[in-house]
C-alpha cells in the first residue's frame, strides 16, 4: 500500500511539473560570466589568484549558469532554479545551487528589466589545504569539499527577440560569497503561454492566444 501511495505521489508530481512547462512560461538560460568583483575584506584574500588588480578586488573567475524559471502569476513573477560551475577567486571549482523568486520591474517595448532574490548552498574545493589558509569557521568541511549557505540577488536586462529567443545582461551578487560579476545570458522560452493574462489596452506586444507577439 505505502509503495503504491509513492508511486502516486511520483506520478502526480512529475504531471504537475510537466504540466506547468507545457501550459505556462517557462524558460531555460545559460549565462557566462568572467569577472568577479571582491569589494569587501576577507581574510584569505591573499590566496587569490588570476588578480587583476594588487589588492585583489578584481579576479578572473570563469564560469557558466544554468536557469530554469516558470511564472506564477502573468508574465512577471516567476519561481526559478539556477545552478552554477565557476573556478572561485583561489582557482579552485566552485558550484552553487539557487531557488529564488523573480520579479520584473519595467519593461520599455522588447527590454525589460527584473530583480530576482533567493538562497544559495555554495560549495568548493577545499582551501584549508593551500598553504597560508586561514581557518575560516563560516564553511563546513564534507571530505574534499566546504560548503556553506547565502543569499544571490541579481538585477537582469533582457532584450526580447521573438517569441522564443532572449539576450540577457546581468549584475549578479553571490554567486560566489562576498562577490559582484557580470554575466551575458541567452534565454530560451519552453512556452510563452501566459497564466491568467491581464487586459491591457496599451501594452507593447499583442495577445494571441495568450502568447506575447513582438
Amino acid at each position: 500500500m505505502r509503495k503504491l501511495k509513492n508511486k502516486i505521489l511520483y506520478l502526480t508530481f512529475l504531471l504537475t511539473v510537466t504540466t506547468s512547462v507545457t501550459y505556462a512560461q517557462s524558460t531555460i538560460q545559460l549565462k557566462m560570466s568572467f569577472l568577479g568583483i571582491h569589494p569587501f575584506s576577507e581574510v584569505n584574500n591573499h590566496l587569490f589568484e588570476n588578480r587583476l588588480d594588487a589588492n585583489g578586488i578584481f579576479i578572473t573567475e570563469p564560469g557558466f549558469i544554468l536557469s530554469f524559471e516558470n511564472f506564477l502569476r502573468g508574465d512577471t513573477f516567476a519561481w526559478r532554479g539556477m545552478m552554477g560551475f565557476f573556478s572561485d577567486a583561489a582557482s579552485k571549482p566552485a558550484i552553487f545551487i539557487h531557488l529564488g523568486f523573480k520579479q520584473r520591474l519595467l519593461q520599455i517595448w522588447r527590454n525589460s528589466f527584473s530583480l530576482c532574490v533567493g538562497g544559495n548552498l555554495y560549495g568548493r574545493d577545499s582551501w584549508s589545504t593551500i598553504p597560508g589558509y586561514v581557518t575560516d569557521n563560516s564553511w563546513s568541511a564534507n571530505g574534499d569539499w566546504e560548503y556553506k549557505l547565502g543569499i544571490m540577488a541579481e538585477l537582469e536586462y533582457a532584450l526580447f527577440l521573438n517569441d522564443n529567443n532572449d539576450i540577457t545582461l546581468s549584475v549578479l551578487y553571490g554567486h560566489l560569497p562576498n562577490t559582484f560579476s557580470f554575466s551575458i545570458g541567452y534565454k530560451y522560452w519552453f512556452s510563452s503561454v501566459i497564466k491568467n493574462p491581464k487586459k491591457c489596452g496599451s501594452c507593447p506586444f499583442e495577445k494571441t492566444s495568450k502568447h506575447w507577439n513582438p
